[in-house]
C-alpha cells in the first residue's frame, strides 16, 4: 500500500534519478567541448575547475589549419575569388565542434574587389539551402551550457563572411553549405549594379576514397592507341559500332546497354555532372561494404555507395556516379569508362545509365543481395539528358543506334536475369566551354525526332511505358 512515507521516498528515488540523469547529459555536453590544457590558447576558451578548458576554436583558423594548401583562384576583370572546401576533420578543428553530424560543411572565401563597383554575394546561388551562422552554432549548442552558447555563437559569427564587399575593399570568411562527399562544385556569384559575375569551381574533399582515384587515366592508352576523329559523320559511325552493352571481363557476353557518351573536356563534363547533384562513388571495400550492408536493413541513405563492377574495355568502369534518394535501394547510377577515341581533341567518355528502384536478396552476387532496374531503361537515358541540358554545359546533342531494340513482349536480360527494353539508341552529348541556354542548344543531324522510324518508334514506347505503368 502507497501510504505518505513510500510516498515520498518514491518521489525522493525520482528526483535523484532526474538529478544524475540531467548532471550526465549536461558534463557529456560540455565534455565534447572539453580539451586538454597546453593546446593553443583561445579567446574563446573558458577554464574550467578540474583543468580542462571547455569550448577551444581556433583563433587563427588560416595559420592553424592548413586548408588553404587547397585553394583555388580565379580573377576576372578586377574580381579576384579565392576559395576552399573544409573536410569534416578540418572544420571540426576550426570550429571546436563536429560540423559533419549536422550536415554543415563549411567553404572558406576570399573575396577581392578592385573594381569601383560595390558586390553581393548571392549565398543562394552557392546552396540555396545554406546555414546562417545562428542556425549552424545553434546545432552545436551544449544542454544549459549558456555562457558557451553564446561564445560558440559568437565565433561562428564572426567567422562568416560579410556578403557585402565594397570597391575595393575584401570580404573573407565562412559559408555555411549542406555537405557534399567527395566532391563539392561551388558558384560563387556575385551581383553588382547592371553586373553579374560567377566564378564555378570544383573541389575534392579530403575524406573518403573515391574509385576513380584508383584510375590512372593518363596511363590507360598509348599515344599511337588514341584515335582522333574530326568529321562528324565519321564520329557517328565510330559511336554506333561500338559494341551494345557491357560485357564480362574477357569482352563477352551482353550485360546493362552502354546508352549514352560523353565528349569534351573534363573540366567542362565533370562541374557540370556534379552541379546537377551527381555524387561520386567509393571503391568496394570492408569499411563501404559495412555501411552498404547496415544501410541495406535500415533503408538509410548512403549517397557515395559503392557499385557493382560492369565491365567494358576488359576493365570494369573507371568512374561510377549516383543520385540517390533518401533510401539506399533507390538511386540513379551511371558509370563511364574513357575510350580511345577522341572528337577533335576532346575525350569520348562512353556510359551506361539505370534506375535502381529496389533491392533484394539473390545467390548470383557473393554478398548475397543486387539492386533491382526500372526496366524500362530508356526512361533512366532520358533522364540524363534532360538533366544535362539544364547545366547548360551541353552544347549539342543528338541519338544515334548501337543498342539494339528490344520491347517488353521481348526484352533483353542483363547478367542478373533482369529485363529491359529499349528504343535501341544511345544518346551523345558534346560540352562546350561556354554556358548554352535550351534555345541555343544545337542536335546532331543523325536521328533525331523528324526521322519517320524515330517518331514511329518512340510513339510505339510511349504506349508500352504507359501500359506498363498502368
Amino acid at each position: 500500500m502507497l501510504n505518505s512515507e513510500n510516498l515520498f521516498r518514491l518521489l525522493g528515488g525520482i528526483f535523484l534519478i532526474l538529478t544524475i540523469g540531467v548532471g550526465s547529459i549536461f558534463w557529456s555536453g560540455c565534455a565534447s567541448y572539453c580539451s586538454p590544457t597546453g593546446q593553443s590558447e583561445s579567446v574563446f576558451s573558458v577554464e574550467t575547475t578540474n583543468g580542462c578548458k571547455f569550448y577551444s576554436p581556433s583563433p587563427n583558423p588560416t595559420r592553424d589549419v592548413p586548408f588553404l594548401l587547397r585553394a583555388e583562384t580565379q580573377s576576372r576583370e578586377g574580381i579576384t575569388v579565392r576559395a576552399v572546401v573544409l573536410s569534416d576533420h578540418e572544420s571540426e578543428e576550426i570550429f571546436g565542434v563536429n560540423l559533419a553530424r549536422g550536415g554543415v560543411q563549411p567553404v572558406w572565401l576570399r573575396i577581392e574587389n578592385r573594381t569601383d563597383t560595390p558586390f553581393a554575394l548571392l549565398f543562394v546561388a552557392m546552396d540555396s539551402d545554406y546555414f546562417t551562422s545562428n542556425e549552424a552554432a545553434y546545432m552545436n549548442h551544449l544542454p544549459f551550457a549558456f555562457s558557451v552558447n553564446e561564445l560558440i555563437d559568437q565565433y561562428f559569427q564572426e567567422q562568416a563572411i560579410d556578403g557585402y564587399i565594397p570597391p575595393g575593399g575584401v570580404s573573407e570568411g565562412f559559408v555555411y553549405t549542406n555537405i557534399d562527399p567527395g566532391i563539392k562544385f561551388v558558384n560563387v556569384t556575385l551581383y553588382g549594379p547592371k553586373r553579374i559575375e560567377s566564378f564555378p569551381l570544383l573541389f575534392e574533399v579530403p575524406g573518403i576514397t573515391t574509385d576513380y582515384q584508383r584510375v590512372d587515366f593518363h596511363r590507360l592508352y598509348s599515344d599511337k592507341g588514341i584515335v582522333n576523329i574530326e568529321d562528324e559523320e565519321e564520329l557517328h559511325r565510330a559511336l554506333e559500332n561500338l559494341p551494345c552493352c557491357t560485357q564480362k571481363r574477357d569482352g563477352s557476353g551482353r550485360n546493362d546497354p552502354l546508352n549514352f557518351t560523353l565528349i569534351g573536356d573534363p573540366d567542362d563534363i565533370f562541374p557540370a555532372l556534379i552541379y546537377r547533384g551527381w555524387d561520386v562513388t567509393e571503391p568496394i571495400s570492408f569499411r563501404s561494404g559495412l555501411r552498404a550492408f547496415k544501410s541495406f536493413f535500415s533503408g538509410a541513405r548512403y549517397r557515395t555507395s559503392p557499385m557493382s563492377s560492369l565491365f567494358f574495355y576488359k576493365r570494369s568502369q573507371d568512374m561510377g556516379l549516383q543520385k540517390a534518394r533518401s533510401t539506399i535501394h533507390e538511386r540513379n547510377h551511371l558509370r563511364l569508362w574513357l575510350s580511345p577515341i577522341k572528337y577533335r581533341g576532346k575525350d569520348i567518355w562512353i556510359g551506361a545509365i539505370s534506375r535502381d528502384i529496389g533491392s533484394y536478396f539473390t545467390w548470383r552476387t557473393w554478398w548475397g543481395t543486387a539492386h533491382a532496374i526500372d526496366p524500362d531503361i530508356d526512361e533512366a537515358r532520358e533522364y540524363l539528358m534532360q538533366d544535362l541540358i539544364f547545366s547548360q554545359a551541353v552544347r549539342k546533342v543528338g541519338y544515334l543506334d548501337g543498342v539494339g531494340i528490344a520491347t517488353q513482349d521481348n526484352p533483353h536480360r542483363n547478367f542478373m536475369n533482369q529485363p529491359y527494353w529499349t528504343d535501341g539508341r544511345r544518346v551523345v552529348f558534346l560540352f562546350g566551354s561556354e554556358p548554352t541556354s535550351l534555345s541555343d542548344l544545337e542536335f546532331f543531324s543523325w536521328e533525331w525526332i523528324d526521322d519517320e522510324e524515330a517518331v514511329n518508334l518512340r510513339e510505339e514506347m510511349r504506349k508500352i511505358r504507359n501500359k506498363y505503368k498502368e
